[in-house]
């Protein structure tokens, strides 16, 4: 890659990490707030600052703006940022992805100056408007860093090769590589990625929480963001102190919350996931709320709601979507984030980032 960004830290204070906002500028402007971010803080937005979310152009010209008015603000390039190089290279097929996307930032800017996609058979053409109008715009994305290297940090969107020199990689595979938790690296650093929903990681209880592995010094923190239905944007913090840097987190959703009413515990022995890309199941036993299936892909045994489950035109069995297999233990008076409280007999609930399963009756009815 050509473009990497070398930047000093203090050796003390905060730096705060986000990673896929998608175009959803008031879950980021809420994650600012609940970090409590400041000027003194080092604020790195770790790629994928628009498409699939609403309002992409206000992401973009927001984050812009941050970068003028504070030195401390820093960007690097996601895959969805880098739709930019398609534009501005005429790719033809561009145009069939901004057809096919409801929400894309070049479709959000022709709408803003006037203009519907509708109205355009070729690229060349959405180049030249988006060129006369967007200009400034498009030349601070294509400008922006595929990674940004400190002492002891290294951020880039997606991953780094593994080779003796991580400066190597090629810049495709550091903006868009799959599970880079499942890979490794060798440049001797933390390397801190998004792109990579969390939650495809989890085998016990799902989490959308960041995950930090130690012994291959990666640290993923894509919280799943509009992609997936349990998302959340993640703010990880590094605490920069003489005597070593200490992590924590938070993090903001769009799920509605309920009071727990009752409490309630959850049995050990159920707890799983299935996540991307591994939907296919094997039905063993059929239950009253779940059925228990064996997964191919694993050969793991996993309880998964009915309402989840459905069989394709071939006849095989597949669940609709990511769903927890887990339950999770609730104690009265919390609040918890609904996912989905529609099937029989339980809810699906997140408390505190990790999603499963409580019996609808531990939670507080609303009455008219």
């Amino acid at each position: 890659m050509d473009k990497i960004k070398e930047l000093a830290l203090h050796i003390t204070g905060r730096v705060i990490v986000i990673s896929d906002i998608h175009g959803e500028i008031e879950l980021f402007k809420e994650l600012l707030k609940k970090a409590e971010f400041c000027r003194d803080d080092i604020l790195i937005i770790n790629g994928d600052l628009c498409e699939k979310g609403s309002n992409s152009k206000v992401v973009v010209r927001y984050i812009m703006e941050l970068c003028a008015a504070n030195p401390n603000v820093h960007v690097t390039e996601g895959n969805c940022d880098a739709l930019v190089d398609h534009l501005l290279k005429e790719n033809p097929q561009l145009l069939n992805y901004l057809t096919s996307q409801e929400h894309t930032l070049f479709k959000e800017w022709l709408e803003e100056a006037g203009y519907r996609l509708e109205n355009y058979v070729t690229i060349q053409e959405v180049k030249e408007v988006l060129l006369r109008h967007y200009s400034n715009e498009l030349e601070w994305l294509t400008s922006l860093p595929t990674a940004i290297e400190t002492d002891r940090y290294i951020f880039v969107h997606a991953g780094l090769e593994d080779r003796d020199d991580w400066k190597e990689t090629e810049r495709g595979n550091a903006i868009s590589m799959p599970s880079f938790l499942q890979k490794s690296h060798r440049a001797g650093k933390y390397v801190i990625v998004g792109h990579w929903p969390v939650v495809n990681y989890s085998t016990e209880i799902p989490s959308d929480n960041p995950i930090i592995d130690e012994a291959k010094k990666i640290i993923a923190i894509d919280g799943g963001n509009v992609i997936k239905p349990t998302g959340q944007l993640n703010a990880f913090i590094i605490e920069r102190r003489t005597e070593g840097d200490s992590f924590s987190h938070v993090y903001v959703d769009k799920l509605p919350t309920k009071t727990v009413a009752t409490a309630f515990k959850a049995d050990p022995e159920m707890k799983g996931a299935i996540n991307y890309p591994f939907y296919t199941i094997l039905q063993v036993q059929k239950g009253d709320f779940f059925t228990l299936c064996s997964q191919p892909e694993t050969g793991r045994l996993l309880q998964v709601k009915n309402e989840y489950i459905k069989q394709n035109e071939n006849g095989d069995f597949t669940v609709k979507t990511d769903v927890s297999c887990s339950q999770i233990s609730v104690n009265k008076g919390e609040a918890v984030s609904m996912i989905d409280e529609n099937c029989s007999g339980y809810a699906l609930i997140k408390k505190e980032g990790t999603t499963g399963w409580i019996p609808r009756e531990c939670l507080e009815q609303s009455h008219l």
